[in-house]
């Protein structure tokens, strides 16, 4: 919050309450108490359908990866967000970078939550059934599908994901500590490279998550599909987190009507994409 950029008010005294939530605020506890009934519901869940094998396991099963899924996509969305940023060098971003380094923060949480899901991988992925040993199609792509292949590259997606938005949030958060500008130049260096990693698990991810849960249909380009739905679910996550803390009483003085219409035009260039 320290940093200057065009669209933001110069010479403007931030305090650190206008951009931290106390422990005790109403956002917090809504946080935590949402995270309690989930994990309520989501243990009912399991619980009374979830085990064993059927059709109401599958219901289960299929319904905490759309879930996994959908979430996962929108912390991915806010890495991306901050690899853009730092590639471009863009200044406008400052103020709203950091709502999306925490986003992207979360992305350790959902490598464990990955776990529970291959428990029931079985009655995800068809390929995984003893079934599919007699079908051929899915017998030529055994390279490619086969469960140690899937749980590795599954490991790495998340590894690759996880370091780069940790690395990243951390170095961001020393450099206002320190005001050191060589962190500037040292995240632009590891983003560049880091936008690539990011290109190439998001793709394989694609492969492997959601188009393997019909391994008779293929599509080449639905990396790039994935990617757009990641993509434009993050940016309009973060546009909306950022309005909600700003009707709050947050970030008023640091987020402005300029980053709302950046915001939106990146939105919208993602949407026509």
């Amino acid at each position: 919050m320290a940093h200057e950029h065009p669209n933001g008010r110069p010479g403007v005294s931030i305090s650190p309450r206008e951009v931290s939530l106390p422990d005790g605020h109403p956002l917090v506890k809504a946080c935590w108490a949402a995270a309690g009934i989930g994990l309520l519901l989501l243990l009912a869940a399991f619980a009374l359908g979830g085990r064993g094998e059927g059709a109401g396991a599958a219901r289960v099963w299929s319904a905490y990866w759309v879930a996994w899924l959908y979430w996962l996509t929108l912390a991915v969305g806010g890495l991306f967000f901050v690899l853009l940023q730092h590639v471009t060098r863009a200044g406008w971003s400052v103020a709203v970078r950091r709502l999306a380094e925490h986003w992207a923060a979360t992305l350790p949480l959902f490598a464990l939550l990955f776990v529970p899901a291959a428990f029931g991988a079985g009655e995800l992925f068809p390929w995984m059934g003893a079934e599919a040993a007699h079908d051929p199609l899915v017998a030529g792509k055994r390279i490619f599908l086969n469960t140690g292949a899937f749980y590795a590259r599954s490991a790495v997606y998340l590894a690759v994901w996880g370091l780069l938005a940790w690395w990243l949030r951390r170095t961001s958060i020393r450099q206002d500590a320190t005001g050191d500008p060589a962190a500037t130049r040292r995240l632009q260096a590891v983003s560049a490279p880091g936008l690539v990693a990011f290109a190439l698990t998001l793709t394989f991810a694609a492969f492997d998550w959601v188009m393997s849960l019909d391994p008779h249909w293929y599509s080449t380009i639905f990396g790039v599909y994935f990617f757009a739905g990641s993509v434009v679910g993050g940016f309009a996550a973060l546009a909306l987190l950022a309005l909600a803390l700003t009707r709050s009483g947050f970030l008023r003085q640091a987020v402005t009507a300029d980053h709302f219409h950046d915001l939106g035009k990146l939105l919208f260039t993602f949407m026509v994409f």
